[in-house]
């Protein structure tokens, strides 16, 4: 089913809200979503709910660029180190990020897979390592969290929706217990498989921007 679910969908573009839980603290931030799954290229706007933007943030493939409107700075770098916005916690990678705006898994490149309990499903490498593991609502057969072990990233789904044979969550959680950071993208509209122009994957830099020196300016 979640091969299928991968397929069924090539472009997507969300409305909803992102709540951002970190240290105490609790926000609420309007946010815009688009995404090409097969180019890589995925657009995030976040704005303050009186419609003030907060963030851009582009990503293709596996390099990010990044306006902070509060900030007035333009960062760039490539995903897999911080993210200096301090939004997305960790380091995540372009498939979590499709996986969290989209609200159905992607399925990690494995080689094997193995049931170790019920209504779960475990990817491991040729190492045998855990890669991913998938848990399942055991009525509906639709994916209520998976786990990243190296990351310990853990991204939730519920409250699915059926559309025309394309499932999707309206609610995504994101947490990484080791900074504290929780995420949750309640989705409010969304459009499948619509031809998204050109002119929304573009990040000019605005002028009176700074642009600090990246943390990291090794593409890994």
């Amino acid at each position: 089913m979640s091969r299928d679910q991968e397929r069924q969908v090539h472009a997507l573009f969300s409305l909803g809200r992102l709540t951002i839980k970190r240290r105490g603290s609790e926000t609420e931030l309007d946010t815009l979503a688009a995404g090409v799954r097969d180019s890589g290229k995925i657009k995030i706007e976040i704005t303050h709910p009186w419609g003030r933007p907060l963030l851009y943030i582009l990503v293709r493939e596996r390099r990010f660029q990044i306006l902070s409107f509060s900030e007035k700075r333009y960062y760039s770098g490539y995903l897999g180190s911080l993210d200096p916005s301090g939004v997305f916690p960790g380091t995540l990678e372009p498939d979590q990020i499709w996986t969290f705006i989209r609200g159905y898994p992607v399925i990690r490149e494995h080689n094997r897979a193995v049931s170790l309990k019920e209504n779960q499903i475990t990817f491991l490498n040729t190492n045998g390592e855990y890669v991913q593991v998938i848990d399942f609502h055991p009525q509906s057969r639709t994916p209520c969290s998976v786990l990243f072990p190296e990351q310990d990233i853990r991204l939730t789904f519920s409250d699915f929706k059926n559309e025309d044979g394309i499932f999707y969550a309206r609610k995504v959680g994101l947490s990484d217990p080791r900074t504290g950071s929780d995420l949750t993208f309640d989705l409010k509209q969304v459009v499948f498989n619509k031809a998204i122009p050109e002119e929304i994957f573009q990040l000019e830099k605005p002028e009176g921007f700074e642009t600090p020196l990246p943390q990291s300016t090794e593409e890994r």
